[in-house]
C-alpha cells in the first residue's frame, strides 16, 4: 500500500489494548488453518505483572497502526535482560506481530519497535517471540496446508515477505516434524531399551507422579534451566515464570506422556508431550464464557488424534548414556497404548543434528519451518 503513512502509536489504555488483542479475528476470518487464541492468556501475557517481567527482568512496549482510525497493525517490542544476562549480548525482541498486507504498517511497526529497543541499549532486532522463546516464537514460512499445533503458531505466507521488505533477515529456523504413531518405531526403541537396561542399570524412566506435582514441578524445573543452558536463544525460567507456565500446562496434561529420567536418585531428563487440543480451542473461538462453545470444545477434547513432543533434555553429563532413547521408548508406547494418531516433535533447531536424527527413528518427516528474523539497530 502506498501514499500517506500509517500512524503508529503506543497502546494507551485499556481500549486500545482490547483492540490490539482483537486484531488476529479480523485478518484471520474465514481461514480454516488459524487457531484462535485465549484472549484472557494473550492479555496475560501482556501484562507487566506476568512473571515474565517480574522485578525488572524485561520490560514490553505495544505499538498499534492505525489508516483513518482503523488497526491495520500491531506489534510488541521487548527488552529481555534475563536472556541478555544469559547470552551476554545486547538483544531486542519483538513479537504478536500481525498487519494486513500494508508493507509501510509493517515496515513502521518494525522500526518502531528497532527504535524502542535501540533506545535502551540493544542492538539487534530479533523475533516474533512472544514475549520469549519459552512461549511462542517464529514465523511459519513453510507447511501453511495444516493447522498448527498446539501451542505453535500460524501466519499467512505474506507475512515473511513484509519481514524481508522491512530488512530482516534469518537469524535461525526452527523445525517441526510429524509422524504416524504406530508400534513399529516403538519395537526398535523396545530393542534399544533393553540394550541400555544391560549397559546403565541405574538408569530407569517413570511417568510423573501427579500426587507429588508440587516436587516433580521442582525436578523439572531444574532439568529444564539445565538441558537447555547453552542453546541458541534458551532463556532461563525463574521460579515465578515456571510456575506460571505450570499453571498453563498442567490441565492440558495427560501423565502417561511426561516422562522423567533418573541415573539412581538423580533426576537427569525428562520429556513433555501434550495431547493437541487445538481443534477444542478453535471451537471456543478465543472464550470460555460461552457454555456451548464448552461443551463442543470438551466433547471434541476428548478425541485423542494427535499429540506434541514440547520439550526432551537431558542433563549434559549425562547425554548419551540412553536417557534420551528411554524417554522417547517410554512416551511412545503410552501413544500407542492411548491410541494417539500422530505425534508432532517441535520446535527443534535447524543444527541440533542429535534431535533430528532421534526423531527420523520415529520416521518423522520435516512438516513446517518456523523462522527468526534479526537485524541490526
Amino acid at each position: 500500500m502506498t501514499g500517506t503513512p500509517p500512524d503508529i502509536a503506543v497502546v494507551a489504555g485499556k481500549s486500545d489494548l482490547r483492540r490490539f488483542v482483537a486484531l488476529p479475528w479480523r485478518l484471520y476470518a474465514g481461514d480454516p488453518c488459524w487457531i484462535p487464541p485465549l484472549r484472557k492468556q494473550v492479555t496475560e501475557l501482556l501484562d507487566e505483572r506476568h512473571p515474565f517481567y517480574a522485578c525488572g527482568a524485561a520490560e514490553r512496549e505495544l505499538f498499534l497502526a492505525r489508516r483513518s482510525g482503523r488497526v491495520v497493525g500491531r506489534i510488541a517490542a521487548i527488552v529481555n535482560r534475563t536472556h541478555n544476562a544469559h547470552h551476554h549480548d545486547h538483544a531486542g525482541f519483538f513479537g504478536f506481530f500481525e498487519c494486513e498486507d500494508d508493507l509501510a504498517a509493517a515496515r513502521d511497526l518494525l522500526g518502531a519497535a528497532a527504535q524502542w529497543v535501540k533506545a535502551r541499549g540493544c542492538d539487534t532486532l530479533l523475533g516474533p517471540v512472544s514475549p520469549s522463546t519459552n512461549y511462542e516464537c517464529g514465523l511459519l514460512v513453510q507447511g501453511f496446508d495444516t493447522p498448527p499445533a498446539v501451542m505453535m503458531t500460524y501466519n499467512p505466507p505474506r507475512y515473511a515477505d513484509l519481514l524481508a521488505a522491512a530488512g530482516l533477515d534469518k537469524a535461525k529456523d526452527l523445525f517441526a516434524y510429524r509422524s504416524p504413531v504406530h508400534p513399529g518405531s516403538l519395537d526398535r526403541l523396545n530393542r534399544f531399551a533393553s540394550k541400555m537396561a544391560t549397559r546403565e542399570p541405574e538408569l530407569f524412566v517413570r511417568p510423573v507422579n501427579l500426587t507429588d506435582f508440587a516436587n516433580e514441578a521442582h525436578r523439572i524445573h531444574e532439568i529444564y534451566n539445565a538441558a537447555w543452558e547453552n542453546n541458541w536463544g534458551f532463556v532461563p525460567a525463574t521460579d515465578g515464570e515456571f510456575g506460571w507456565l505450570v499453571k498453563e500446562l498442567k490441565p492440558l496434561l495427560d501423565p502417561h506422556l511426561l516422562q522423567l529420567a533418573f541415573f539412581g536418585d538423580e533426576p537427569v531428563g525428562f520429556l513433555l508431550a501434550l495431547p493437541d487440543v487445538n481443534p477444542a480451542l478453535a471451537a471456543l473461538d478465543g472464550s470460555l464464557a460461552n457454555p456451548f462453545r464448552l461443551l463442543r470444545a470438551s466433547i471434541i477434547g476428548r478425541r485423542r488424534i494427535g499429540l506434541r513432543v514440547i520439550t526432551m533434555g537431558v542433563k549434559p553429563q549425562f547425554r548419551l548414556r540412553g536417557a534420551e532413547g528411554m524417554l522417547f521408548c517410554r512416551s511412545v508406547a503410552a501413544a500407542v497404548e492411548r491410541g494417539y494418531h500422530w505425534c508432532e516433535y517441535s520446535w527443534i533447531l535447524e543444527d541440533n543434528e542429535l534431535a533430528k536424527r532421534t526423531v527420523r527413528i520415529m520416521d518423522a518427516d520435516l512438516a513446517k519451518i518456523y523462522r527468526i528474523y534479526g537485524k541490526a539497530v
